[in-house]
């Protein structure tokens, strides 16, 4: 059975700038290009989420974009308390843009409440609309 994650981006105002933060911090985990995302606590599902999950990323309480998980690694935060580390794609496929209320950590994501998927994110060549803009034209059915 496969499940997703969902956490909050904290601090970023839209996925490009998450996108120029993440190209600082890619590394190579396996052939693929990768990004760590820090976390307090494991996800004691993490097979179900190894198995084909994503982590979804929501900026400004809306659902915009997810990663794929391709591992979990134990790390150390800040001040020295463990931590458990996301291992997910460092590719970002933008999702639907969905209202999301704000949480904290991160939650399990059933593959049913996950937006659709819309185009991997460019930021050199996405001629999508803003997501605000988005939103408001899915909910008037025009995209």
């Amino acid at each position: 059975m496969t499940i997703h994650l969902i956490k909050l981006v904290v601090g970023v105002s839209d996925l490009e700038e998450l996108y120029r933060i993440n190209e600082h911090f890619t590394f190579d985990y396996e052939g693929q290009d990768a990004v760590r995302v820090r976390t307090r606590h494991f996800p004691r599902q993490q097979d179900d989420v190894l198995n084909g999950g994503s982590l979804y990323r929501v900026i400004k309480n809306r659902i915009v974009a997810r990663q794929k998980v391709l591992g979990f690694e134990e790390g150390t935060d800040p001040d020295g308390r463990k931590c458990c580390y996301f291992i997910c794609e460092a590719r970002m496929m933008m999702t639907v843009s969905t209202p999301k209320r704000p949480f904290q950590g991160w939650r399990y994501l059933k593959i049913a409440d996950a937006p659709a998927d819309r185009t991997w994110f460019d930021p050199d060549g996405n001629e999508e609309p803003p997501e605000e803009m988005a939103a408001e034209l899915k909910e008037l059915g025009l995209i």
